[in-house]
Parts: C-alpha cells; sequence; structure tokens
C-alpha cells in the first residue's frame, strides 16, 4: 500500500512538473530584446515589470497629477511626471464600475506630459497616462499659449534632457547616460503602473507616440509584449539611412554610428513586435522620410500603414487621426492592400476587403526631390472585385494606393513602391 502511495506521489508530482515546464515554456515573458540586442542593454525586466513607486501630486483636477520613480543618472535616483486621466477622474462625484482598457501616451521632441491628450482619451473610455521624458514636468496651463503647449520646468531628480548630447553623442558613455535608456524604461514603467492601477484592466492596454515618441512607440512595443496595440505617428526607424538627423551620424563617426545603429534604431527591434500596429506619417515630412518609414513597415509583423498627403508635424496633427482609436479598439477587419504595380501607363493591384470601400485613390510624384520638398498628386483608383487600378502617365518615382472604407470613412494605405533605379 505504502510503496503504491508513494509510486502514485511520484507519478502526479511528475505529471504536474512536466505539465508546468510546458506551461512556462508555453508562456512568452512580457518583456524582452529582440534576439540580436539580449545581455547588449542592461534592462532590468524584472524590475519593469512590476509598478514603479509614486506619489499624487494632485487629484482635484479632472486629469491628475503624480510623480513616478526613474533609473539613476548622474549618480542619483530620478523622478517622472506624469498625468493620468480615466472616466473616473471625469466624474468627481460618481464612481463608474468597472474597469478601462489603457493607453500610454509619449509624447516627441520638444514635447512634454501633455494634459489634453490624456484628457481625449479618458473622454474616450480609456485609462490614460502620459509622462514627460525629458526630465521636467509641464508648466501650469495658464502658463501655456496653447492646449498642447511644451513649456515645461526641469524636475530637481529630473533625467537625462531630451537632447543630442543624450540622444546621439553619449553613445560610448554609460547606459545611464543615453536618453534612449531612460525613456524607454520611464515607458514601461508607467505602463506598469498604469496596469496596477484599479480602474485599469491590464489585458487590454495600448501605446501611441508622436514623432520622437513614434520612434520610442516603435522600439518599446517590440520590447513590452504587454500591449495589444501600438500606433506610431511619424517616427521610424532606419533613421541612418535618410533622415533629418544624418548630420549627427556624420559627426559620430563610421564606428559610433554603427552602434547607435545596433542600439537604438527602431529597425533593430520592429520585427520583435508582438501587437497589431498601425503605422501613420505624412508624405512630406520632414524628419521621417517615406523611405526610411516604408522599410520600417515592411519589416514589421502584423503591420497595417497610413500614408497620409502632406499630412502636417506636430503633436496636434499627430494625435488627430480619427483612424487611432478604432484601430485601438481592436476592429482589426482592415482592408488589405498591395503594393501597386506598374503596366505601362497604369497602376494595379490587389485588395481584400471586409468593408465597403468608399473610394479610391493612387497618391504618387513624378518627383526625387528631398521628401519634404516632393510634390505628390492624386488620382481616383477604380476597384472591381479584387482588383484596384488607376491611369497615369509613366514618369512616376514613388506611388501608394489610399482607400476609405467602412461608414466612418476610415483611411488606409497599402505599401509605398518606389521606381528602381
Amino acid at each position: 500500500m505504502g510503496h503504491k502511495y508513494l509510486d502514485m506521489k511520484w507519478y502526479c508530482c511528475s505529471l504536474l512538473f512536466l505539465f508546468t515546464c510546458t506551461l512556462s515554456i508555453g508562456q512568452e515573458y512580457p518583456l524582452s530584446l529582440p534576439p540580436a540586442l539580449e545581455g547588449k542593454i542592461p534592462f532590468d525586466f524584472e524590475e519593469l515589470a512590476s509598478p514603479p513607486s509614486f506619489r499624487w501630486e494632485n487629484q482635484t483636477d479632472s486629469v491628475w497629477s503624480l510623480i513616478y520613480k526613474g533609473g539613476p543618472f548622474d549618480g542619483q535616483a530620478t523622478e517622472v511626471f506624469a498625468y493620468y486621466a480615466s472616466p473616473n477622474t471625469l466624474e468627481k462625484d460618481t464612481e463608474i464600475s468597472g474597469q478601462f482598457p489603457g493607453i500610454v501616451l509619449i509624447h516627441g521632441g520638444g514635447g512634454t506630459a501633455f494634459r489634453v491628450w490624456a484628457l481625449e482619451w479618458a473622454k474616450r473610455g480609456y485609462a490614460a497616462i502620459a509622462m514627460d521624458l525629458g526630465g521636467s514636468k509641464p508648466a501650469p496651463m495658464e502658463e501655456q499659449n496653447h492646449l498642447w503647449g511644451t513649456k515645461s520646468e526641469r524636475l530637481s531628480l529630473g533625467g537625462p534632457p531630451q537632447n543630442d548630447t543624450h540622444k546621439f553623442y553619449h553613445i560610448n558613455a554609460a547606459f545611464t547616460e543615453h536618453w534612449q535608456f531612460h525613456a524607454i524604461s520611464n515607458i514601461i514603467g508607467a505602463h506598469s503602473l498604469l496596469r496596477s492601477f484599479p480602474d485599469t484592466s491590464p489585458q487590454k492596454t495600448v501605446v501611441t507616440g508622436i514623432s520622437w515618441g513614434g520612434y520610442l512607440t516603435s522600439i518599446v512595443a517590440g520590447i513590452d509584449h504587454r500591449f495589444s496595440a501600438a500606433v506610431p505617428v511619424y517616427g521610424c526607424g532606419f533613421l541612418y539611412e535618410k533622415s533629418v538627423w544624418l548630420n549627427r551620424f556624420d559627426s559620430l563617426g563610421t564606428a559610433a554610428s554603427q552602434k547607435w545603429e545596433r542600439l537604438w534604431d527602431p529597425s533593430k527591434y520592429v520585427s520583435n513586435i508582438k501587437s497589431e500596429v498601425l503605422f501613420i506619417n505624412g508624405t512630406n515630412d520632414f524628419a521621417y522620410p517615406v523611405e526610411s518609414w516604408q522599410k520600417t513597415v515592411d519589416i514589421t509583423p502584423n503591420a497595417a500603414q497610413l500614408m497620409i498627403p502632406q499630412m502636417r508635424h506636430n503633436h496636434e496633427y499627430g494625435a488627430k487621426p480619427k483612424e487611432i482609436a478604432p484601430f485601438m479598439n481592436a476592429k482589426k477587419d482592415l482592408p488589405k492592400i498591395s503594393i501597386p504595380r506598374q503596366r505601362g501607363t497604369r497602376f494595379v493591384g490587389t485588395i481584400q476587403q471586409s468593408q465597403p470601400i468608399q473610394s479610391a485613390t493612387l497618391v504618387f510624384t513624378k518627383e526625387e526631390a528631398p521628401n519634404k520638398e516632393r510634390k505628390w498628386e492624386t488620382l481616383p483608383a477604380q476597384i472591381k472585385k479584387k482588383r484596384i487600378k488607376a491611369k497615369v502617365g509613366a514618369d512616376i518615382k514613388a506611388a501608394y494606393f489610399l482607400v476609405e472604407y467602412g461608414d466612418d470613412l476610415l483611411r488606409l494605405s497599402g505599401p509605398v513602391w518606389f521606381k528602381e533605379d
């Protein structure tokens, strides 16, 4: 009897052990670097996966403010400012039961934590956190000249400022001197903090960023696999090939530029993204050229794209595209548009649609001018069954199809075709 009991106990324990091992193998750790970077950047993922310590600064407004703990800089601990808003902060007298999806909002260069951005997403039913990633805090709203005003003041325990010195020229210094190391850590820390709040649904969190915030979104989504969706606006990878920062890479020299590329270019991270991604940019963006942007989209799994003709570049316009919220709300039944193929004077492609297409356009350029100066034109395209086509002259340098679909006239574009040299 005793031997049979021991044998059965050993058998059950063995099954439990095998089940546990299988389960742990099947569950991917929520934070991970791309394989080529494993062990190369000293992120403490165990710490970052846990909510950082924080304190509320103001809970009397419809948008609250807080300070949370960041990593060491210049030999001392740092602090990070953030705005937080949810349907519950908007309703002071009545608490709304249940949990809300969460969103992390990442500002761009020259920006700060934007109160208006957190407020907008709270009104859409989200728990939203918007942090400052330059070691500062926004000036009071009465001192700003705009709802998206960028006036800020330095925190006494702020991390590295968002400048070229810490973005580029400290590449050979300790990681704690790199702006990217702090920014990425502080975004992940904000995400962990947001997930810990009682009115946030931790299984329904998303992220979006504008300009340098789009750049960071592309990196963070390749590390933090707890996000269900990501929308980088403007920002992309391959900055060392074609971008407004080429002179920075020239001044760094070959070795330092290659090190920056390996460590901090989004092209090294986007293939590790597990969530669905919607990339948004403008045809004439001064910072992130169409060519670098398209290359980034091409190597990103589960990626959709929207190239908006002549889209202006700033925080307000970067937050404006009406396609962002539906994408975050998990409505992923998007049209699938192929890259155009040139057939004489026509461009043809294929389209798969789950919602009615309301309009179709071929967007094209005949110029090889710099991205900001290049003129893009449009022509109506025709859709018949699964074919999309437009007739245009033969001397075209780049082109893509843009459609409006569904009752809300949401936009989506296909890959950009470039004429081979």
